[in-house]
């Protein structure tokens, strides 16, 4: 066929064409081509023509057939022109989030990668823009990214490598060497390696920078695991044989297994002297020689019988450096028993360790102990004292670590994870990418987990590194029960749809953060949560966060909250920052938000309802408890004004007979001053009703210091002479409470009241105050104490469960008094996010001991 006689070109086809075809939503191809072709221009023939066959080989029936295939594909524009769907917009906008999520970890995956490979190339801007139209798009400049990103590592690699083996041939040393000097650099070698096959690049290059040494600085991966023992079968009598000469000893087990130092070989004598005879005295011997090879103080160990057994207490375990935040406490208790013994460990003395004297340790022995006690066998401590690869001692670093892997599985995730508080400031530079993935890397090591780099990164990212959250996350994907081997993006992927666990997640999350009464901080947060969803930089004002809490939530004091002192708690928890310029707030990093939201936003809704309709109770209980007052105050106020008056005489009385103005006397002049003060205003509000119940409804910042301080003198002025009445503050800073000055001088000068009516004549009353930097367990927001303690003769324990609110009725002998004030005390305390507790008797006082908190804010924002 000639030329001439080919095929004629097909015509292209106008897309203004196309576009107004009422047809077009049964063919998805052919709208996706239409979202990339401009308005004016024409589509190719061809493409026109495959767009439309594949439409007529999968038929779409209904436009949202076609919509759903779209959104499948990615191709989001494309979806969003569909006609004749009226969710369509709402069904594209929840797949563009889900997408935008799943892009965000994967940009965050690869960025930290490119950290931790310590390359300067940024990652790509201007995704997301691509993502709202098509999210291949966007995958393909990430691709591209991530493909010049593996050329690089590769090149980094070789450099590296290149390193090591001029440092190796330079220093002249080689893996075999025999003296301490070779077994560092051996172990060196080795941890760079690691670390180079496991695209630790920053810390391969930390570790050639700083050299050979006994303790390579670096990630888990610079600790080489110990070797297993073998020979599981063998009896522990005979195998402890071997060591002291038996000829009966396998082969291998001289040059593999016979400690190669002092202290190994000491180690194994006193495992030997214990196994023959369990008592005190081989108890603590064991437990010197363990401490020796740890390389930790040597001293005596104190032993005691316990149930049939004894405890006694390691200091080498926990004392470890270079493990992040590790959480063992200083001293771990040791148990050690005969055979078919197993220890009772309440949960305050966990965590702990238990020596089994078996080979090893059967299934059902580690069942007989809670989580937190972790099972040591004699198989265990051959390991800690056996030789390297190389025949060489161990260094007593490695020998920590690999105790530590030994028990992390029988430990709880809280022990070695712990309750670190959060940075003083987290609205500053965040921890340096490398150093958070190091640090949670050494915690999945420890509890036995194993874990890959996208697996910690995808962790990190959902966390934002938030240490409440990180814990929370933690305890919901390795649990202390159960717990997993291995860490996987897909487990992750999982955990993170499971509405159940991400339900946990959350509830944790908010219960770890704040006192657990404060409302008004869990729904400032949902409130941010219901905001932010799918769009984490966005700068919210308070009066946006009000809008979310109600049609009537712009209304000044429509509220049964203060926003803003709820949310600088919030802030202060670590998960919003503030602009100092606009005093407008945004959520700290992106993966949180959606996390802290869950699968179904719906259920957040629900929490805020919840939160909201507790916080309109407890106001209309504490109106409640102050208009049943009101007479009772009015009362109160008039007999104060008699009290305080013929204190104020006294006190002027006491001054009036020194022949000179001395510091005591200045004091009780001014306690007397501010008595009268007191007296005049009480008498103003006894006889106007309405101005008193509006100072009891006015909530400002209060400093507790100077709050306290004036209660303690005004009580001192009308005490007896011989009452002391002391304020101690645990602080030099200022404490700010948002709170109405009256609620809250009626909670506390009702339990001074009774303080002083108990301690009678003579005594001692002291009130303290303390700030707990970052709340309840050690995080989230800050809480001020408020202990009352007098030396009067206390509160009956029987009484306790009726004083706490725990147990309704009277109780079985009703104390002093009707109780009432206790309960108006309590509910005032409540009304402002606290909580008021009686502890029983007070440890120094011997009386009365009274603990209030309340969360530490100040003043709202706007």
């Amino acid at each position: 066929m000639t030329a001439a006689q080919e095929q004629p070109e097909v015509p292209a086809v106008p897309r203004d064409l196309v576009a107004h075809w009422a047809g077009r939503w049964r063919y998805p191809s052919l709208l996706a081509l239409l979202s990339r072709t401009d308005e004016g221009a024409v589509l190719g023939a061809d493409a026109a023509a495959d767009a439309i066959a594949d439409g007529l080989a999968r038929p779409m029936g209904l436009p949202e057939h076609t919509a759903s295939a779209l959104i499948e594909r990615g191709e989001f524009a494309a979806a969003r022109q569909v006609p004749g769907w009226a969710d369509v917009e709402g069904a594209v906008e929840a797949a563009v989030a889900e997408a935008r999520a799943r892009l965000g970890r994967r940009l965050d995956r690869l960025a930290r990668r490119a950290v931790r490979a310590g390359l300067a190339d940024r990652p790509p801007e201007g995704l997301e823009p691509l993502l709202e139209v098509r999210s291949a798009d966007a995958d393909a400049v990430l691709a591209d990214w991530q493909g010049r990103l593996e050329q690089a590592e590769r090149r980094r690699i070789a450099e590296l490598e290149d390193r090591l083996c001029a440092a190796v041939e330079e220093d002249g040393w080689t893996s075999g060497g025999a003296d301490a000097p070779g077994q560092a650099c051996a172990d060196w070698e080795q941890a760079v390696r690691n670390c180079l096959r496991q695209g630790e690049l920053a810390a391969a290059e930390r570790l050639l920078d700083a050299g050979p040494s006994p303790d390579a600085v670096g990630g888990p991966l610079t600790v080489p695991a110990q070797r297993i023992w073998p020979w599981a079968d063998v009896p522990v009598r005979e195998a402890l044989a071997w060591y002291a000469g038996s000829v009966g000893a396998r082969p291998e087990f001289g040059s593999q297994w016979r400690p190669d130092d002092e202290s190994g070989a000491a180690l194994v004598a006193a495992l030997a002297e214990l196994h023959l005879h369990m008592s005190a005295e081989t108890v603590r011997g064991f437990a010197n020689a363990l401490d020796t090879h740890l390389g930790a103080d040597a001293a005596r160990h104190q032993v005691e019988e316990h149930g049939g057994g004894f405890v006694t207490w390691l200091s080498g375990v926990a004392d470890y450096q270079r493990i992040p935040q590790l959480a063992l406490p200083r001293k771990l208790r040791l148990y050690v028993g005969p055979d078919g013994w197993a220890p009772e460990v309440p949960e305050k003395d966990r965590p702990a360790a238990w020596l089994v004297l078996r080979m090893q340790a059967t299934a059902g022995q580690r069942e007989l102990v809670p989580p937190g006690v972790a099972v040591l066998d004699v198989r265990t401590v051959l390991q800690l004292a056996a030789p390297d690869r190389h025949g060489r001692a161990t260094s007593r670093g490695h020998r920590t670590v690999n105790l530590l892997r030994s028990m992390g599985r029988g430990l709880r995730v809280v022990d070695i994870v712990g309750r670190q508080p959060l940075p003083d400031d987290r609205s500053g530079p965040a921890a340096h990418p490398h150093e958070e993935h190091e640090d949670l890397a050494w915690w999945l090591d420890l509890l036995g987990v194993r874990s890959t780099d996208a697996a910690v990164d995808m962790l990190l990212y959902d966390t934002d590194g938030h240490p409440v959250a990180l814990r929370a996350a933690l305890a919901g994907l390795i649990p202390d029960t159960d717990r997993p081997y291995e860490l996987t993006s897909e487990a992750l992927e999982e955990w993170r749809a499971d509405p159940d666990a991400q339900a946990a997640f959350h509830d944790a999350v908010v219960e770890q953060s704040f006192l657990g009464s404060d409302r008004e901080a869990a729904a400032a947060l949902r409130s941010v949560l219901l905001l932010v969803r799918g769009e984490p930089d966005l700068a919210l004002s308070p009066e946006d966060v009000a809008a979310v809490l109600g049609p009537s939530a712009s209304t000044a004091g429509s509220l049964p909250m203060e926003l803003g002192a709820a949310l600088s708690r919030v802030a202060a928890a670590g998960f919003l920052r503030q602009d100092p310029g606009s005093g407008r707030y945004r959520w700290n990093g992106s993966g949180l938000a959606a996390l802290l939201t869950g699968p179904d936003p719906r259920r957040v809704e629900s929490l805020l309802d919840q939160d909201l309709r507790e916080l309109y109770d407890r106001r209309d209980r504490s109106e409640e408890s102050a208009v049943l007052g009101l007479l009772e105050v009015r009362e109160s106020y008039a007999h104060t004004r008699v009290n305080r008056l013929a204190g104020a005489a006294d006190a002027i009385r006491r001054t009036l007979e020194r022949d000179d103005l001395s510091e005591g006397g200045r004091a009780n002049l001014h306690g007397a001053l501010r008595a009268v003060e007191e007296s005049q205003l009480a008498e103003a509000r006894a006889r106007d009703p309405k101005r008193l119940y509006d100072d009891l409804n006015a909530k400002e910042p209060l400093d507790l210091r100077s709050e306290l301080e004036s209660h303690c003198l005004g009580l001192l002025a009308e005490a007896p002479p011989g009452v002391a009445v002391d304020f101690v503050p645990g602080t030099d800073r200022e404490v700010v409470v948002w709170a109405s000055h009256q609620l809250l001088k009626m909670a506390v000068g009702n339990l001074l009241d009774n303080a002083l009516r108990e301690v009678g004549t003579d005594g001692r009353i002291r009130v303290t105050l303390g700030l707990l930097p970052r709340g309840r367990g050690g995080a989230g927001s800050p809480v001020a104490r408020i202990d009352v303690e007098d030396s009067g003769p206390g509160v009956a324990e029987c009484w306790l469960p009726f004083l706490n609110g725990l147990v309704g009725g009277p109780p079985p002998a009703a104390p002093k008094g009707s109780g009432r004030g206790v309960a108006f005390a309590r509910n005032f305390i409540v009304d402002h996010n606290g909580t008021l507790r009686f502890l029983g008797r007070s440890h120094e006082l011997r009386g009365a001991h009274v603990r209030i908190e309340l969360p530490v804010t100040g003043a709202p924002a706007g």
